[in-house]
């Protein structure tokens, strides 16, 4: 059985992302879906929480086990599958990506198609500007200064070292 789930974001407006998956499927190999797609720093926490209708928040499946005595049945993403819990089209969950600054997707069970089987979780769209996580997403190369850049050209307007060495003199006569 195949989920289909729509992901949007309450601070993106043109964000949209849909991921089909397995009903086997665990909510890390889900998690691992939309953090690629988004190219999000996987060493930071994320978690699921399963949420009602007016998208309050349920039982939390976290990444990683954290008992405490207030939670006793703790759920991990690497030990629970997602037909487990997501049973009826319209099912929602709460994806907290950045947990930190409780940057969240609001994830929703669009169809469930009862005929068919995936391995992996797969987008199938993927639309709109992704929502930042406030830890840098993994390296933008564009963001990166190389030799070329105007701004490298900025530092070197004033000339170089050696030329400004022979106007002011060493550092160290003046001290």
């Amino acid at each position: 059985m195949v989920f289909k789930f729509r992901i949007i974001s309450d601070k993106i407006e043109n964000f949209v992302l849909h991921i089909d998956a397995d009903a086997k499927n665990t909510f890390f190999e889900f998690h691992e879906t939309i953090q690629d797609v988004c190219k999000y720093d996987p060493s930071q926490l994320a978690t699921f929480y399963l949420a009602d209708e007016e998208w309050d928040k349920g039982f939390e499946i976290a990444m990683f086990d954290s008992y405490s005595p207030k939670k006793k049945n703790t759920l991990t993403m690497k030990n629970t599958i997602l037909g487990d819990y997501l049973k009826e089209k319209e099912d929602k969950l709460i994806y907290i990506f950045d947990v930190l600054n409780q940057k969240s997707l609001y994830i929703e069970l669009n169809e469930i198609v009862m005929e068919k089987t995936l391995n992996t979780p797969v987008v199938t769209l993927n639309r709109g500007m992704v929502p930042i996580q406030s830890s840098v997403n993994r390296y933008d190369t564009d963001l990166l200064v190389n030799d070329d850049s105007e701004l490298q050209n900025i530092f070197t307007d004033f000339g170089e070292l050696e030329d400004l060495n022979m106007i002011y003199g060493e550092i160290g006569e003046v001290i």
